[in-house]
């Protein structure tokens, strides 16, 4: 029995023509929305990265601040000696502009012996600390004990 020809071409309807163009038509959204969401992605790795840089230098910035902090404390505490250590210069200083004074008003001038300035006479006066807090009466007492 011999058969017909078969007809092997396919003639796409207008139904699946249109469905064809459906589905390319959404895959292409797909991937712009993908393309989108893969740029969102490089910019929020980024911006986590340099977030991270930002957090270190922040860090550093505070550890840098905080010897800053210490550094100016210490010269404030030698800033505030100075007040103190210049009251006790010329304390010292101050007996000897008046020897000074006295050896000059009772100076004679045809005396050679009284023109001779003596090294001992240029020296302020010789100071001592006393402690006046228990704490350094304490401290005093250890350290003259050992």
């Amino acid at each position: 029995m011999p058969y017909a020809p078969r007809r092997t071409t396919f003639v796409p309807t207008s139904t699946s023509g249109a469905s064809f163009s459906s589905s390319t038509l959404h895959n292409t959204i797909l991937a712009s929305r993908i393309a989108e969401k893969k740029k969102e992605l490089e910019s929020l790795t980024q911006l986590r990265d340099l977030s991270a840089n930002f957090a270190t230098q922040m860090e550093q910035l505070q550890e840098k601040l905080a010897t800053l902090v210490n550094g100016t404390e210490a010269v404030a505490l030698v800033v505030s000696n100075w007040d103190s250590i210049l009251r006790v210069i010329n304390l010292a200083s101050a007996n000897l502009v008046a020897r000074e004074e006295s050896r000059k008003a009772n100076a004679n001038p045809d005396d050679t012996d009284n023109q001779v300035i003596h090294p001992k006479s240029q020296l302020p006066e010789t100071l001592v600390r006393i402690p006046i807090d228990k704490t350094e009466a304490d401290q005093a007492s250890s350290s003259s004990s050992l």
